[in-house]
């Protein structure tokens, strides 16, 4: 369940069925990098996992590394919110201020719980094909995360029940996500293995985190006397600079030259040139709504906007190295780092289009 793409990604920002080759939207993706598929099942859980912290420790450490989690919802929170700033005429100057600060930490936390949410849902073929994991291999257990969801969730509501309207698409993302769960726990659907049904099933964890984002922007700009359906029109497009970023990402992560036996990929369903070439053409996409929604060649601040294409120069060179070097998987530098290039750009660009 990536969430910007995520895991995620998110989150993933961010999915996240099988081996992954970095960090998305569900930021500590990467642990699973390079685990074999055909990964003898463990011998059995500890027979003393330790306390609740020492557990949730655990977890953290093997599935949601906090240094890299940190920087990615941060970066998210600002970069979404300068694309915002960026794109609406309204606003003569922007700079985060404290209620990008509190959306970034709601972002982080959020992160957390879809890592904990995808964990549980992937712990069937974890405990084949990786077995390292720490749900699969009982260093943490699923009432602790279960736990984590919770608590999480009622710090989310109390941490956002000031804007209505935020706290609206947070619960609404929370909810989803819990029925996502246990419609895979209880009736086995979607199948594992069926990675595109099983990424369109999430998208919509990104759509209302991002539409979070804008709401708290709308909020602290004073632009939240807006109708529904006229923020609705300003944002689309806007979301589909997010999500068609989150959809680069998340294709190049499980982009693998020869897929193992039991690996979860797209190149299953796509092909590897197709695969590449769906994951290039999101990039392209991505900038192309970005430049036609900003009007960089309109000249003054507006020509920030042109800093849009800079990820996608990072994408067109980690496809011409994975063509050249015949990797068998995509640059996991470039995983890593292509969705961070977006934000960064964007804040960049709501900076400098709004001074």
């Amino acid at each position: 369940m990536s969430t910007p793409a995520a895991r995620s990604a998110a989150t993933g920002p961010e999915a996240g069925r099988g081996p992954e080759a970095g960090t998305g939207p569900g930021a500590g993706t990467a642990a699973r990098a390079g685990t074999a598929a055909g990964a003898p099942a463990p011998t059995g859980a500890p027979a003393d996992p330790g306390p609740l912290a020492v557990r949730l420790g655990a977890f953290l450490r093997g599935s949601f590394p906090l240094p890299l989690s940190v920087v990615f919802a941060g970066v998210w929170a600002v970069g979404a919110t300068g694309l915002f700033a960026a794109a609406d005429a309204r606003v003569g100057h922007w700079r985060p201020g404290w209620g990008t600060v509190g959306a970034a930490l709601t972002v982080l936390v959020d992160l957390l719980l879809m890592r904990a949410a995808d964990d549980l849902r992937d712990l069937p073929y974890d405990r084949r094909h990786n077995p390292s994991r720490p749900l699969a291999r009982g260093a943490v257990l699923p009432r602790d995360l279960y736990l984590l969801f919770g608590a999480g969730a009622a710090f989310l509501l109390l941490l956002n029940a000031a804007n209505r309207a935020a706290l609206l698409l947070i619960a609404a993302q929370l909810v989803y996500t819990a029925l996502l769960v246990g419609a895979e726990l209880r009736l086995g659907w979607p199948r594992g293995d069926a990675v595109v049904s099983g990424v369109l099933l999430s998208s919509p964890v990104q759509v209302l985190l991002n539409l979070y984002l804008y709401a708290v922007f709308l909020h602290d700009t004073g632009l939240d006397g807006d109708t529904v359906a006229r923020a609705g029109r300003h944002v689309l497009p806007l979301l589909a600079v997010i999500m068609l970023a989150a959809t680069h990402h998340e294709l190049v992560r499980k982009v693998v030259r020869v897929p193992g036996a039991h690996e979860r990929t797209y190149v299953r369903v796509f092909g590897l040139r197709g695969t590449v070439a769906f994951a290039l053409g999101s990039a392209v996409a991505s900038a192309a709504v970005s430049l036609a929604v900003l009007r960089p060649w309109a000249g003054g601040p507006a020509g920030w906007g042109w800093l849009a294409l800079l990820p996608v120069a990072l994408a067109a060179l980690a496809a011409r190295r994975f063509g050249r070097t015949g990797a068998a998987r995509w640059p996991v530098g470039a995983v890593v780092g292509y969705l961070p290039a977006v934000f960064v750009c964007h804040l960049l660009i709501g900076l400098g289009g709004t001074s």
